[in-house]
Parts: C-alpha cells; structure tokens; sequence
C-alpha cells in the first residue's frame, strides 16, 4: 500500500481492472473498513491488515481535517455519459 500510485500505473499500463477511493469521498471510510473486515476473515496476513488499517486511519484524519471537502462521490457529466454509452451498448439501457 505503500506505493499506491505504482500499484495503479501497473493496473493501467496492464489492463487491470483498479478502483481508485479519495479522502473527501463519505463512504470511503465505511467501505474500506468492510473491506478490511473482508481481509481479515480471509486471513490476510498481519502486515497487509496494518498497513491497510495506516491507509483507513488516514482517511480519517483527511476528513476530520477537511469536512468541507468530505461529500458523496459523484460522476462528472462525461463520465455519466461514457457509462451510458456502454450500458447501450451492451443492451442493458436504450
């Protein structure tokens, strides 16, 4: 986790399906300590359950220090739009 932009460019670079969480989005606190929950019933090993616990803890402070900029994710209007076209394309809206 250290290294997340690294992480990223490789799943770019390689075509890796990646989702990517800001410290000003509301849910994110609640959706990475579920998912954390996830890690430890499947038996992640300590170093990856603290280092993740560092990332939730930073989420944390970044909204406590910033509630102005803590809001729910939105998409921007071209992204709404690249959804919608590819729900038409395959066949799931018209």
């Amino acid at each position: 986790m250290k290294d997340q932009l690294r992480l990223l460019r490789d799943c770019v670079l390689n075509e890796i399906p990646a989702m990517v969480f800001q410290g000003g989005d509301s849910c994110a606190v609640e959706v990475l300590e579920s998912a954390i929950e996830i890690y430890r019933r499947h038996g992640c090993n300590e170093e990856f359950l603290f280092d993740f616990q560092q990332m939730i803890n930073d989420f944390k402070a970044y909204q406590k220090m910033n509630p102005h900029k803590v809001k729910l994710a939105r998409m921007t209007q071209t992204e709404m739009e690249l959804v919608r076209e590819e729900m038409q394309k395959k066949g799931i809206t018209k």
